[in-house]
């Protein structure tokens, strides 16, 4: 995989050079891309529930089993989704550009559009073998048939939705063979893409293509992130790259940017490697810093603000966090001063909490005496009755925080909003001055940086 293929785009022309220097529309949005192939395991905010995530998370890349707030995607006002589905040949939602050329006459391009249509959602053998040559001899019909259309309404403005459903699923059918195929797939995927910017750089074709440069490297970082993490640094600049060209598209690029902002963050909080965990937060602030800035009437951006206040916490006092405690007293920062202080966000039903998160915290209170250590818990459970049952089973140590209002628990936490929490479990260290020494302290090195703090 020539990575700077990608990364650069410095590729050749192929397919699609057929558009350059023609017409055939350049405004509207091209609406129609696959759905979602990424992790999802707790929504973003509660207003986009029902949305995709494009979040990605590789391999070992983050703890199995932690709850990761990740983006959302799709939006209850729009049919922009960002994460494909992977080359597996399955339906995707290249149906919605089809269905605005099928109000159409019934000419050659409307009918191939519709041709297309049902070759895409055609059934492959149970084989997977046969299976992987059904899906690539589909896709290079699709790009056939896609190609032919494109010929035929590339210069005619009353052609301009079967024009742009064409390009998408062409786009569609080169990115799963991308995914699936060689050097030389990848090669043809960007050479296209490339065609559509210079034909016209601000076009809805070539948002389109920079979206599916973005969903490329999206979904490479997802299946070899772990031991190529630069495909996380090309999905950072992919997305801001369609952020700053195409800031029309608000919700692809708010998605987009949020994504890769956190698979950067969760990738870097993962990493042992210190040089690659700075990248990666490097990548991880300039998303959230144009988010904040470009896009801060969205969920993402709001989100964004709030994260890039956390990981800017490190090194300063803490403020801000105070709650009601499950006992019915109140905690706030102002009690943090005059000794180190653990706190602790979890829940009681997340396995990996229990099986390493809670016992390195138990050791890591035995292993200092007397009082020098203060322990903070911000419970991130819903319900009351299961928390209580948690703690009445298990030696849980320190203050638990919990809000009595069943609206402000769990992700919609005022603290867990404030700071823009990325996972549950996770674990901060504060020193006995008040200021924030860690918010993403391992399990594994708990109980000595710990030690370092009450010296």
């Amino acid at each position: 995989m020539r990575l700077s293929t990608v990364r650069n785009r410095g590729v050749l022309l192929s397919g699609l050079c057929i558009l350059a220097g023609c017409g055939g529309g350049s405004d509207a949005p091209v609406t129609a891309a696959a759905g979602a192939a990424t992790e999802s395991t707790a929504p973003a905010t509660t207003s986009t529930t029902e949305a995709a995530s494009v979040t990605t998370v590789s391999g070992n890349s983050t703890d199995a089993g932690s709850a990761i707030r990740p983006a959302t995607l799709s939006r209850k006002n729009g049919s922009e989704t960002a994460a494909g589905k992977s080359a597996k040949g399955s339906p995707d939602s290249s149906a919605t550009a089809a269905a605005g050329a099928s109000a159409a006459p019934a000419d050659e391009a409307t009918a191939t559009l519709r041709e297309i249509q049902k070759l895409r959602v055609s059934p492959v053998p149970n084989n997977l073998d046969e299976a992987k040559t059904v899906r690539r001899d589909r896709n290079e019909r699709i790009i056939e048939m896609a190609t032919r259309v494109i010929r035929l309404t590339m210069n005619d403005e009353a052609k301009k939705p079967q024009f742009q459903a064409a390009i998408s699923q062409l786009l569609e059918a080169r990115f799963q063979m991308a995914l699936s195929g060689d050097d030389a797939d990848v090669d043809i995927f960007c050479s296209d893409v490339q065609a559509l910017s210079e034909r016209d750089p601000k076009s809805a074709a070539a948002a389109e293509g920079v979206y599916y440069m973005a969903r490329f490297a999206h979904t490479r970082a997802g299946l070899v992130g772990a031991t190529q993490p630069v495909w996380f640094e090309t999905l950072s600049r992919w997305a801001r790259e369609f952020a700053d060209r195409f800031p029309e598209q608000q919700n692809r690029a708010a998605s987009l940017l949020f994504g890769a902002a956190r698979s950067c963050e969760l990738h870097a909080d993962a990493t042992a490697d210190p040089e690659l965990r700075q990248r990666l937060l490097t990548e991880s602030r300039l998303c959230y810093v144009t988010l904040s800035e470009k896009l801060s009437s969205t969920d993402q951006g709001q989100e964004a603000a709030a994260s890039l206040r956390r990981l800017s916490v490190v090194g300063k006092k803490l403020t801000q966090f105070s709650g009601p405690t499950i006992d019915g007293g109140q905690l706030s920062a102002d009690d943090f001063r005059g000794k180190a202080t653990l706190i602790y966000f979890w829940d009681s039903e997340n396995e990996l909490f229990s099986q390493q998160f809670l016992p390195a915290i138990n050791a890591a209170v035995q292993s200092v005496t007397g009082e020098r250590l203060r322990v903070v818990g911000v419970a991130m459970d819903d319900e009351e009755d299961r928390l209580n049952r948690f703690l009445d089973m298990h030696t849980v140590p320190g203050q638990q925080v919990f809000f009595p209002d069943a609206e402000q628990r769990s992700w919609n936490s005022p603290i867990v909003t404030w700071w823009g929490l990325a996972r549950c479990p996770s674990m901060w260290l504060v020193d006995g001055t008040g200021k924030v020494v860690s918010t993403s302290v391992s399990p594994k090195t708990l109980t000595a940086e710990v030690q370092k703090l009450v010296r």
